[in-house]
């Protein structure tokens, strides 16, 4: 029984550093990724990753009392840096518009993304071009379509869809009723930065 609980034990101390190793290397990638001065994908690789079916597909929608125009310019400044864990998007320059570069750096996670269509209180698509993870998130696309409500407020809705290096070849769509909560708890955390 003694042995038995040294073990376990082992086991734990074992796995904790096992995690904290895998903590560290995560966001070093990240910082890596963030160091980098990106380029724009060419319109042919850009069609190219967004025609890939992703394997995890998911939308959320949530409702804010501000007009589509405020929500948008939330969206588009500092966008997830009302969400714990991660510093927000930073565009590499002055433009918001089709082809411009952002990053998002989160704990654990970067990315570099670009606008594929960009339509003022009314659309935002980015794709996720580079990836500090690649082998579990290859490449992605967020789609917020904005729209106005009776009330003078904006409806969002944030469709998020993502495609693995490996294992691409699996369905995760089943996941999304798990996942879909948590992002409809992080998208209606933009009414933080959305100035009434």
């Amino acid at each position: 029984m003694k042995q038995l609980v040294i073990i376990v034990a082992v086991l734990v101390v074992l796995g904790a550093i096992a995690g904290l190793i895998a903590l560290v290397v995560l966001r070093a990638r990240a910082r890596k990724l963030l160091s980098t001065r990106a380029e724009p994908e060419s319109e042919t690789v850009l069609r190219t990753l967004l025609a890939r079916r992703p394997t995890f597909e998911m939308t959320a929608v949530c409702w804010f009392d501000a007009p589509p125009d405020r929500v948008y310019d939330a969206l588009t400044a500092g966008a997830f840096s009302w969400f714990p864990l991660i510093n927000g998007i930073r565009y590499q320059g002055t433009d918001r518009g089709i082809g411009a570069l952002r990053t998002l750096d989160a704990l654990l996670f970067a990315s570099v993304e670009q606008v594929t269509h960009a339509e003022p209180g009314r659309r935002l698509t980015v794709a996720g071009i580079r990836t500090s993870v690649p082998l579990a998130v290859l490449t992605y696309r967020q789609d917020f379509r904005l729209a106005p409500t009776a009330n003078g407020g904006t409806e969002v809705s944030w469709t998020v869809g993502g495609r693995p290096a490996i294992f691409a070849f699996l369905p995760a769509s089943w996941a999304a009723p798990f996942v879909r909560p948590f992002a409809r708890f992080a998208l209606g955390r933009l009414s933080t930065r959305v100035s009434a």
